[in-house]
């Protein structure tokens, strides 16, 4: 299982030299969290409707993320579109939030809960805030935390084999 989370091989060499080791490593884990997290069977139309990973705001991640457009997860492609629209978020699988939306991110948290949204970023304590999964170094290690409220809230089920990996915080801890 800790193999499957950070085998990062088949995204690496597809990266090439324009994006950082660190990008890479996190692009990896969201890549990864898609096995994951399990959505309602209602948030996908039918069997070919592929999987929209939305980025909110520029980030270092961006080639990175890029690297994961037509790849496939759970039988189905992944296709990487960017927006700042609060609607357009609401109609992703999975939202990347960027280091600069960070001034919008209660706005963000609030208009994606609910609504079958994998909320994840870099953000300094993103999931204690609300977001579902935060990805953070720890010791020169890459590490995530997985807000379980907040999964509960968007109708997500977050693998207990995941959970195991990471650290679990709760946004009503605070």
């Amino acid at each position: 299982m800790v193999a499957a989370l950070v085998a990062i091989t088949p995204i690496v060499p597809a990266l090439g030299q324009s994006v950082s080791k660190e990008a890479a490593v996190k692009a990896a884990f969201v890549f990864n969290f898609i096995k994951f997290v399990e959505w309602p069977d209602k948030v996908f139309s039918g069997s070919e409707t592929p999987i929209k990973l939305c980025v909110w705001g520029r980030s270092a991640l961006d080639g990175a993320l890029n690297a994961l457009r037509n790849k496939t997860a759970k039988n189905r492609v992944i296709r990487v579109l960017y927006t700042q629209e609060e609607r357009e978020a609401s109609r992703c699988h999975i939202l990347f939030i960027a280091r600069t939306g960070h001034a919008r991110l209660e706005t963000v948290i609030s208009q994606t809960t609910g609504k079958n949204v994998l909320t994840v970023s870099d953000i300094p304590d993103f999931a204690r805030s609300g977001g579902t999964i935060g990805l953070f170094q720890s010791e020169h290690r890459m590490r995530f935390a997985s807000n379980v409220d907040a999964a509960r809230r968007s109708g997500l089920r977050i693998s207990s084999q995941l959970l195991k990996l990471g650290k679990i915080v709760s946004s009503e801890e605070q």
